[in-house]
């Protein structure tokens, strides 16, 4: 009886999930709708609402950054184009349509790529996402139990030695997307990035007011959070520029 109720709280559990991811779905294709009848205020509207019952849909920021930009609010459309991104790195579009938009923008920074060792094992294992690499491993945990069972129930030496490679390849391929996914994880936690909102704001040398200004920022300007010390926050630009900043005058993304 016990394991008869574990089972259908389990189901309901399972349809209830369903028919939310349904209902969020159909909510989303209505404000695709608006933004297609160019209501681009209402849609802004519209995205935002389903962004705060569901935040890992890079199709949702890719076209609330798209009605954005739209209005001409620029910089909300490079935040949500960048929030797209973090979320699916090899959405070409979003890419595109972010290096358009940066066009609009008052500071023109020349970005200047420098690599560590965990940036370039980025470069490849970005080519999934923390949850790829979890699926894939998944799947494979699913392939060797299939090829286990089918091992042990056929009489053939040559048919053994093949699904035994065929085990040991699923174990090794499981493990490094385990790996993968535990590295993206930890990079993204660890590569913070924010976007400038106010008006302008001034780059320090050192973490105080009375520092000298290296230069001044203005709002979509990108940087890369490196330290927090108490109202100030260490950044690089993308030009691989140093300073400080009032964190007031920036959102994370």
């Amino acid at each position: 009886m016990k394991k008869l109720t574990f089972y259908l709280v389990f189901a309901l559990f399972g349809i209830g999930t369903y028919a939310q991811t349904a209902d969020w779905q159909k909510t989303f294709d209505k404000v695709n709708e608006t933004f297609q009848k160019e209501h681009f205020k209402e849609a802004i509207e519209g995205y935002l609402t389903l962004a705060n019952f569901y935040e890992n849909s890079p199709e949702l920021y890719f076209n609330l950054a798209n009605a954005y930009y739209k209005t001409g609010a620029y910089v909300d459309a490079v935040y949500y184009y960048e929030k797209a991104l973090q979320l699916d790195p090899t959405m070409q579009e979003a890419k595109t349509n972010l290096n358009f938009t940066k066009e609009h923008l008052e500071d023109d920074i020349t970005i200047i790529q420098e690599y560590n060792k965990k940036d370039i094992a980025h470069q490849t294992l970005g080519k999934l996402s923390a949850d790829g690499w979890a699926i894939l491993a998944t799947f494979c945990s699913v392939a060797l139990l299939l090829f286990f069972v089918v091992y042990y129930k056929t009489p053939n030496s040559t048919g053994k030695r093949l699904l035994f490679v065929a085990m040991v390849l699923s174990v090794l391929v499981g493990i490094s997307s385990i790996y993968a996914a535990v590295f993206e994880t930890n990079y993204s936690k660890n590569t913070a990035i924010g976007l400038v909102f106010s008006d302008k704001t001034e780059l320090k040398e050192e973490a105080k007011s009375t520092s000298t200004t290296l230069r001044e920022l203005h709002k979509g300007t990108k940087v890369f959070i490196l330290d927090r010390k108490g109202l100030w926050i260490n950044v690089r630009l993308e030009n691989q520029e140093l300073g400080w900043i009032d964190k007031e005058t920036i959102r994370e993304i």
